[in-house]
């Protein structure tokens, strides 16, 4: 049997076979059984192209009595229906076009969208790894900061334990008082590195329970990606099948019109019908004809549209597989950084623990200022009750030595000196 249809026509369509047969490889058709039409209409034309002598005229002569039938009902209007069918055809294989064109803008859309959607998120835990970063690094400068202050505390507390006099007395408390503030406006500080840290565990705590709608849409768009290739690719199947089968009655269409043509010479030299006769095949011949140039080249045509939209499916699953890929090293990426992140976190929080928790720098210090106090009142209150001569048997006592020592050397008998306020580490 020979094949039909132009050159043109049969090197296009096996093209289009390879094509299909990429897809299928890719995995872009879940089933290839509906193709077999499409090749099958393709490969020949049943009856008239048989190498048997007899059985092609018989076909060809069934064919002609076909169309004679229809001239008599309908008269010669198979060019009006070719043009019809084609522009069908036309039709049909734009909008596959499109429809791949518009599927592949959506997916492009869909990679950016999700894409920036992630690469944010990362950046929100990576800019929280910059505060635990900056933080932890403030946290050792406050450390340092407080350090030089309590060295200089412990002093004044040394100083206070060898002296009783008042005036003395509440100048040190009063300096005390001056290095506890600093020390509380540190602390200030800390709070507020407290409150940047809180609020960047929960910036990344959001971004986690986010992400989780990211991956979700990434999961639709690529199951709504492959099947809609997956459907593209059967309507285009069936596309190229209608196509084909343009291309097929068009070459019958020729094939008719010859041998109308043929007849119309014979039956013109008949007596007496010949001439009526003969008329009335030429012109079926000539709407034969025309149906066949109008069918032959528009199907030509609209395969070279099917082609573009059926080969620019591989656009589609390329794209369908970078978004799998880039959207899987956006994830990765994202993980990455919240590991930083939950190994950062932990050492942070404990240090400012150590300022401001039980035991830390915070709680020493209120300490101290409650024993600032007391000792400031209880001088105001000894001052205030005591006899002229008060400071010079204060001073005899002391000279004499019959003031009760403390163990540490405590002379003082105020609070203050034995308030235990060490420098610290942060743990």
């Amino acid at each position: 049997m020979t094949q039909v249809g132009s050159t043109e026509y049969k090197a296009l369509l096996n093209q289009m076979q390879g094509v299909f047969g990429q897809l299928s490889s890719s995995g872009a058709i879940k089933g290839s059984s509906y193709l077999n039409s499409v090749w099958g209409a393709a490969g020949n034309v049943e009856g008239l192209v048989s190498d048997n002598p007899n059985q092609k005229s018989s076909a060809i002569q069934g064919l002609i009595n076909n169309v004679l039938s229809l001239v008599e009902k309908l008269g010669n209007q198979e060019a009006s229906r070719a043009r019809k069918e084609v522009k069908e055809g036309e039709k049909a294989a734009q909008e596959l076009t499109e429809e791949q064109k518009k599927a592949l803008s959506e997916l492009n859309q869909s990679l950016e969208e999700i894409g920036s959607d992630i690469e944010n998120k990362s950046g929100v835990v990576s800019a929280a790894n910059g505060t635990l970063d900056a933080s932890q690094q403030e946290l050792e400068e406050k450390q340092e900061e407080i350090n030089k202050i309590i060295e200089q505390i412990q002093e004044k507390q040394e100083a206070l334990k060898s002296t009783t006099d008042p005036a003395m007395q509440k100048a040190l408390l009063g300096e005390i008082q001056g290095l506890s503030g600093q020390i509380a406006g540190i602390v200030s500080e800390i709070e507020a590195i407290q409150a940047n840290v809180q609020a960047a565990a929960e910036s990344v705590e959001q971004a986690v329970v986010e992400i989780e709608t990211a991956k979700g849409n990434a999961v639709e768009v690529q199951e709504n990606g492959e099947l809609k290739i997956s459907e593209l690719v059967q309507q285009g199947a069936e596309k190229v099948a209608n196509t084909t089968q343009t291309q097929v009655t068009g070459v019958e269409n020729g094939i008719v019109a010859k041998a109308l043509e043929a007849q119309a010479t014979t039956t013109s030299i008949l007596p007496g019908i010949g001439t009526a006769a003969s008329a009335k095949l030429s012109q079926a011949a000539v709407d034969q004809e025309m149906a066949s140039s109008v069918r032959t080249t528009g199907a030509l045509g609209n395969l070279r549209t099917l082609m573009q939209g059926i080969g620019g499916l591989n656009e589609n699953i390329n794209l369908l597989n970078t978004f799998k890929n880039s959207i899987g090293g956006a994830l990765e990426t994202f993980n990455g950084c919240v590991g930083d992140y939950n190994t950062k976190i932990e050492p942070v929080i404990t240090s400012i623990g150590s300022f401001l928790g039980d035991g830390g720098v915070a709680a020493s210090t209120a300490e101290l200022d409650a024993a600032v106090q007391a000792d400031l009142q209880n001088i105001d209150s000894k001052l205030s009750s005591e006899e002229p001569d008060t400071e010079e048997s204060s001073d005899e006592t002391e000279a004499t030595g019959e003031e009760p020592v403390q163990e540490d050397g405590n002379l003082s008998g105020l609070l203050t000196p034995d308030v235990e306020f060490n420098p610290f580490e942060i743990a």
